[in-house]
């Protein structure tokens, strides 16, 4: 019995970024970060740091977006801290 795992053309990459905006900024930073495509925002400290993830689909680029961050008003900084990539399907296997 021979397996082969069925490749997924679409793939999905998720990264996770950790942002320091200016505190007396960070209410309208959080509301412009959450109505960006594919960002989550999981923390917020009142000295001004997120912890924000990006999930993004095959074809855009985990740089385009973390230059995305930076362009958002009152963000001073942003730090790609990890980066995972995978297929957006659980691998399967076919029996033949």
């Amino acid at each position: 019995m021979t397996t082969t795992p069925i490749q997924s053309s679409s793939r999905i990459s998720i990264a996770g970024l950790l942002l320091h905006a200016r505190p007396e900024q960070l209410a309208s930073v959080r509301a412009r970060l959450e109505r960006l495509p594919g960002v989550e925002v999981h923390a917020v400290t009142p000295q001004g740091k997120l912890v924000v993830t990006v999930d993004e689909q095959e074809g855009q680029a985990v740089g385009e977006s973390v230059m995305r961050l930076h362009r958002v008003d009152g963000v001073l900084c942003a730090s790609m801290i990890y980066h995972h990539f995978e297929n957006d399907a659980a691998e399967q296997e076919i029996s033949e």
